[in-house]
């Protein structure tokens, strides 16, 4: 009793044996699929999920500006105004101590001034001074400043509207100038130069509301890596030639 058959134990043994086979069968078959979708899962989670935390930086857009932390060389001016009316220029001698910022929104982004980028000082559409600014980035929803950004002019003319009108600002304590940060200009068909425009107050050492952003095509002389005899060509293309008789 409750012992098998002889003649049936082959039979359960065998039938166990090709359960386990159709399961291994079946298993190394979906196995590489398998792995394929967890491979193609694993490449597209970091490929997705970029997109989708950038698309936190839309609608957000980096801010610029420029303080002007000192000043020296515009005495001249105050004295002139008061000196009275004269028919030359006034010749000034103005040193700007200029910090560049930038604020960065975003967090995938970055915005820069670039290297070679050059900072010019104006009155009234008067350039005063010119100076180098170092090439530096803002990122990762920080604000980032340089200070010490020196802009200087040696004996700049003046027009008496100009020396009136900023001797009498700087009095108030109204004065304002013009500073432009003009990224370098290339010798490239496609490349833009970018302009930074920002007005700052003189005397507060406080930073410029936001700064205008835009991207002008340069106006260069000839690419010296050129040959001359392409650029000679070109000039007489654009050069009427006197006709012979």
């Amino acid at each position: 009793m409750g012992a098998h058959a002889p003649g049936t134990e082959p039979l359960i043994d065998g039938a166990g044996d090709g359960r386990c086979s159709n399961a291994r069968e079946l298993f190394r078959s979906i196995l590489p699929a398998f792995l394929g979708a967890l491979a193609a899962l694993v490449l597209a989670v970091p490929i997705l999920y970029l997109p989708y935390q950038m698309s936190f930086d839309n609608g957000k857009h980096p801010e610029f500006s420029v303080a002007v932390a000192g000043f020296s060389g515009l005495d001249a001016a105050a004295a002139a105004s008061a000196g009275g009316a004269t028919p030359t220029p006034t010749l000034l001698d103005p040193t700007f101590d200029l910090t560049v910022g930038i604020k960065e929104p975003r967090k995938w982004s970055t915005a820069c001034v670039p290297r070679g980028t050059t900072a010019v000082v104006s009155y009234r559409r008067v350039r005063l001074a010119t100076g180098p600014v170092p090439g530096f980035c803002g990122q990762n929803e920080n604000t980032t400043e340089v200070g010490s950004v020196m802009a200087w002019g040696t004996a700049v003319p003046v027009p008496r509207f100009a020396v009136d009108s900023l001797a009498d600002e700087l009095g108030r304590g109204e004065a304002d100038v013009d500073v432009k940060l003009m990224g370098p200009a290339r010798y490239c068909a496609i490349c833009d130069q970018l302009v930074i425009e920002c007005k700052a107050r003189l005397g507060r050492g406080e930073a410029s509301p936001p700064c205008t952003v835009r991207y002008d095509t340069p106006t260069l002389p000839d690419d010296p890596a050129r040959p001359r005899g392409r650029q000679q060509a070109r000039k007489e293309l654009r050069t009427p030639q006197a006709s012979s008789e």
